[in-house]
């Protein structure tokens, strides 16, 4: 087995392969930021380029750019307050509050430092540990999803700020936008209201953009001469790296987040947004050292997030290698790579091509290692450029909003949307309606509605099945602490609306 790693690291550090890891990293890092390219799209768009290359040169490239485009979508989170991926929305939270503080260019350290770990971490479990976590995967039906799901939906109760009523006010919203569109069962339109612009539903980045990025800037319109430079405002890098006893403080959290994040990247279906968000509701919900900055700045938090949602890539590169099922919308798009080149991933494909196999191993481990230093350029680079008066970029911030929901499908309509949620953002942040859970909850409420329909179905409609198995009462458990701890913990927050 040695031999074949030494073989695959030999032939990733091939010259036309590191030329095609530094090519797809910087692409991913530039899809991942700009909002509208995601890191599905950008895997797409570079598969049509694959046709001519050799297998292992274009699964470095695929790579590459996989890993590029988590690790990217935080840079202009921080910066900016625009996600430029799903799985970055509580880096908006978290590390956005530390860039209009004045701390940009340490909340930029933090998350690049926790995505590197979380993603090295991840492809050190999935070398190790694949046929344990895919074996792990397949016993997940409908019932423990609804159990899962169930869990993230839970940590609206850290997520909600001063007032518990007012987070599961905007869960519950979020909860009934996921209900917009086809339904999934029947083919039956719900909330449509006759028109065609409901129909596929509520698009999750259209909402996205509008509820936190749009929102923002609305609401800094109302000082119209006030000049943004708190979040710009930064010493150098090296100055305000951080010390290695802030991360020793946060030692639970470091460890926790990448084993949750490459545990649900593992879940087919579940992706780096789950992870992201199950570790960020799980860091808020055990707090102990100033719980209450939570929302405002908190760095456990931004590390909870980065961490996990970089360990997602490893849990789902592991089930596409070993069982062929995709475990995001990005590795959904890979298996189109293995097919353009003949391959068939699954359990046969480490007999049949253990080359490609320890070659995707060696490329995201190397990758990783890669990203430190070309992350930190493109970093240096946003940070030159965020420079410039906030006035300018507000503008400029909302042509690209603008422009990344109108390329999602090329359709006004999303436009349309996107500014319908940015009022309903601007009147939350008003009223001081927490934004995170509406956004959890669009984010999770499908899944949840399927995954309890189709246990429902498949045991004639006895709930029992709900609790049918050890995972479920385990998750279903974790869920009902998460929501009863904080009511004796804070009873302030049952206070008002």
């Amino acid at each position: 087995m040695l031999d074949h790693y030494l073989q695959a690291v030999a032939t990733v550090l091939l010259p036309h392969n590191l030329l095609a890891m530094v090519l797809g990293s910087l692409w991913g890092l530039l899809a991942g930021a700009l909002p509208g390219i995601s890191t599905s799209m950008g895997v797409v768009l570079l598969l049509s380029f694959t046709y001519s290359l050799s297998p292992m040169t274009a699964f470095v490239l695929l790579v590459g750019a996989y890993l590029g485009g988590i690790t990217g979508g935080s840079i202009t989170s921080i910066l900016f307050g625009i996600p430029g991926e799903p799985s970055s929305v509580p880096t908006v939270i978290e590390g956005h509050a530390l860039a209009k503080k004045g701390r940009a260019t340490f909340a930029l350290w933090v998350y690049l430092l926790c995505s590197i770990y979380g993603g090295l971490f991840s492809v050190v479990v999935m070398i190790v540990a694949t046929p344990l976590i895919a074996s792990f995967a397949l016993k997940f039906g409908p019932a423990e999803y609804f159990a899962l799901t169930v869990l993230g939906l839970s940590v609206v109760s850290g997520l909600s700020g001063g007032s518990m009523l007012k987070g599961f006010l905007s869960c519950f919203f979020g909860l009934f936008l996921a209900t917009i569109g086809t339904d999934g069962i029947t083919g039956e339109e719900r909330y449509t209201f006759d028109t065609t612009i409901l129909l596929g539903g509520i698009n999750f980045v259209v909402a996205m953009v509008g509820l936190l990025a749009v929102s923002e800037i609305f609401i800094e319109a109302e000082e119209p001469f006030k000049e943004y430079k708190g979040g710009v405002q930064y010493r150098g890098m090296l100055r305000e790296f951080p010390p290695f006893s802030l991360f020793k403080g946060y030692l639970l959290t470091m460890i926790r987040s990448p084993i949750i994040g490459t545990i649900v990247g593992a879940l087919p279906g579940a992706g780096a947004t789950i992870a992201a968000f199950l570790s960020y509701g799980e860091a808020a919900r055990t707090a102990k050292r100033e719980p209450e900055k939570f929302g405002k700045g908190a760095v456990e938090g931004l590390m909870a997030a980065e961490c996990a949602n970089n360990a997602s890539t490893g849990g789902s590169m592991t089930i596409l290698l070993s069982l062929g099922i995709p475990g995001s919308n990005t590795t959904a798009m890979m298996i189109a790579a293995f097919m353009i080149h003949g391959m068939q991933p699954g359990p046969l494909l480490l007999s049949t091509r253990p080359d490609i196999v320890y070659g995707i191993f060696a490329s995201m481990l190397l990758t990783n290692l890669l990203l430190l230093g070309l992350t930190i350029l493109a970093i240096r680079m946003f940070l030159e450029l965020n420079r410039m008066p906030y006035s300018i970029f507000s503008a400029a911030i909302m042509i690209l909003c603008a422009i990344g929901a109108y390329g999602l499908t090329n359709n006004m309509d999303d436009v349309y949307l996107m500014f319908a949620f940015s009022l309903i953002g601007y009147a939350m942040r008003k009223f001081d309606i927490p934004v995170a859970p509406c956004i959890l909850a669009l984010v999770l409420g499908d899944m949840a509605e399927l995954s309890l329909r189709r246990a429902l179905l498949l045991s004639g409609g006895s709930p029992l099945i709900l609790v049918g198995s050890p995972i479920s009462i385990v998750l279903l458990s974790g869920a009902l602490l998460s929501i009863v701890y904080p009511l004796f913990k804070k009873p302030k927050m049952l206070q008002g609306l």
